[in-house]
């Protein structure tokens, strides 16, 4: 028994040393952590933005004023911050909930002959609208998919809100002091749809992005009065908002 045990340990001590010797001993790195969409960001975007709208207003009988209609458009850049948080809830899919402000500047001003009902010109007179956007905004959802563990194609949708300044002039026979002007300024609520895609070059925190998004913005109506039985209303349709940024973002 003495004789067997003692050779058992020898081959026991043999083997070990062997197996520490050998060349084709593989030692097995830890493994590296998945890329993963889940968690949140802070970012800035920056990029260019253009409106449209449709103008018009309906004339005073009294007055012997026609209707007349015209367009507003206008571009500027738009610079601003956004964030959010997403959940990768697959190895593809991923939720998210985004929001953003931003600034720019767009500005425009129409003009349209003021007529009598007959479609002849009033004269010197005419009528002006003018539209200022300064300031726009988001909440939106996102639903994400990702072609890459480290680039997520993406669509959103959600409200938007958006702070403008309308002005109108009704300008009659000579112009002014024959003329009434309006304004609005307020800021008011719409939606926004859009998609972009979101690239993690380095597979880590920094997110770089490029998105289109388009607004839209119920319109606006005012009234100018030159009597107590002759007045004008001023009509800014409907407005439109698109904008094509780039951002980037830090993930946290």
């Amino acid at each position: 028994m003495k004789a067997i045990a003692g050779f058992v340990a020898a081959t026991l001590l043999f083997a070990g040393s062997a197996v520490e010797a050998s060349p084709w001993v593989v030692e097995v790195s830890p493994l590296v952590p998945e890329f993963t969409w889940t968690g949140c960001y802070l970012g800035l975007g920056i990029g260019g933005a253009w409106t449209d709208q449709i103008v018009a207003t309906r004339g005073s009988v009294v007055e012997n004023q026609a209707p007349v209609s015209a367009a507003l458009g206008g571009a500027s850049g738009i610079v601003g911050v956004y964030g959010g948080c997403n959940w990768q809830f697959t190895s593809i899919w991923v939720l998210g909930l985004e929001g953003e402000y931003n600034w720019t500047q767009i500005k425009d001003i129409s003009t349209a002959p003021n007529l009598f009902f007959n479609g002849a010109p009033v004269g010197s007179g005419g009528i002006n609208w003018s539209h200022e956007l300064d300031r726009i905004g988001s909440v939106r959802g996102r639903l994400g998919y990702a072609v890459k563990p480290n680039v997520l194609l993406f669509v959103a949708s959600g409200i938007a809100w958006e702070h403008s300044a309308f002005g109108g002039l009704d300008a009659g026979t000579g112009g002014c002091p024959n003329c009434r002007t309006t304004s609005v300024d307020q800021t008011h609520d719409g939606f926004v749809v859009g998609g972009g895609i979101d690239w993690a070059p380095w597979s880590g925190d920094w997110v770089v992005r490029i998105e289109y998004l388009h607004y839209q913005f119920p319109g606006v109506t005012s009234l100018v009065s030159f009597g107590p039985a002759n007045q004008l209303t001023f009509r800014w349709g409907d407005e439109t908002v698109d904008s094509v940024r780039a951002g980037i973002a830090y993930r946290f």
